[in-house]
């Protein structure tokens, strides 16, 4: 259960592995090695006090409330192996994620006005008037054109998320 600094990409599949990562939590090399290197940051004889939990989490911008710490305490748990906080970290990474999903969904709902799945060229015009946006029709066609990979002349809600993903990785 334990994982050395000399780790490699073979462990930290392993990892993925024992900690039942799948598809539905993504969580990433990046995020385990971001992961790893938190944890040896607040770390000490390979393990990590449950009173710097808190800090740790901040540390990989991930909230943690003192129950959770409390409770640990409680149960007279003073540390925690790697093991045990990737679990923990993994869990909190899909619970934001899921929070964020239900979000990004609730938005493209509220876009869809036909509920048909997609965003047609008129919701999207339709939108733009209401927020004050002229919404030309070479404008509009221009934005589905940019978002539609399919070419349905729609926009799905998975095409919805990679715009919004490339708008924050690459602001205009």
């Amino acid at each position: 259960r334990k994982m050395t600094s000399s780790s490699s990409s073979s462990s930290s599949t392993e990892l993925k592995r024992l900690l039942g990562i799948d598809g539905s939590v993504e969580m990433t090399e990046d995020d385990l090695t971001q992961c790893m290197g938190v944890f040896k940051r607040f770390s000490s004889n390979d393990r990590i006090p449950v009173s710097k939990l808190k800090e740790a989490f901040d540390a990989l911008q991930l909230y943690v409330n003192e129950e959770i710490v409390d409770a640990h305490l409680k149960r007279d748990v003073q540390s925690m192996e790697f093991y045990d906080f990737a679990s923990l970290v993994c869990s909190k990474k899909a619970k934001k994620r899921r929070s964020t999903h239900a979000v990004l969904f609730s938005i493209f709902g509220f876009l869809d006005k036909d509920q048909d799945g997609f965003i047609g060229a008129q919701e999207l015009k339709e939108t733009m008037d209401v927020l004050g946006e002229i919404g030309t029709d070479e404008k509009v066609n221009k934005m589905i054109g940019q978002l539609d990979r399919g070419g349905t002349g729609k926009v799905s809600y998975e095409d919805f998320v990679i715009m919004l993903r490339r708008s924050i990785e690459e602001p205009l």
